[in-house]
């Protein structure tokens, strides 16, 4: 009955991710669009040497830019990562 539990458990954490990680891909699709239609914009502004907008457009693709491309670090790899430099060094 325990193991039974630990499995629902399991099951439940397993969906969690799933969903979670759905919602992060959907963010990230819709930051890259934004980051690409910034850019583009941004180009406008350039040639049309709209300056002061030229220069919002670039922070905001730099915005969108970083929200798409961010790299996330599993839970738990920083110790892995620590213990394997210790190890090596001693």
């Amino acid at each position: 009955m325990e193991q039974n539990i630990s499995l629902n458990s399991n099951f439940n954490t397993i969906k969690h991710y799933s969903n979670n990680f759905k919602l992060k891909i959907e963010i990230r699709e819709t930051a890259q669009y934004i980051a690409d239609m910034m850019l583009e914009l941004r180009n406008m502004a350039k040639c049309a040497e709209l300056k002061t907008l030229q220069g919002l457009l670039e922070v905001s693709f730099y915005e969108a830019f970083s929200v798409a491309n961010k790299v996330e670090i599993p839970e738990g790899e920083i110790e892995k990562l620590r213990e394997l430099s210790t190890a090596s060094n001693g």
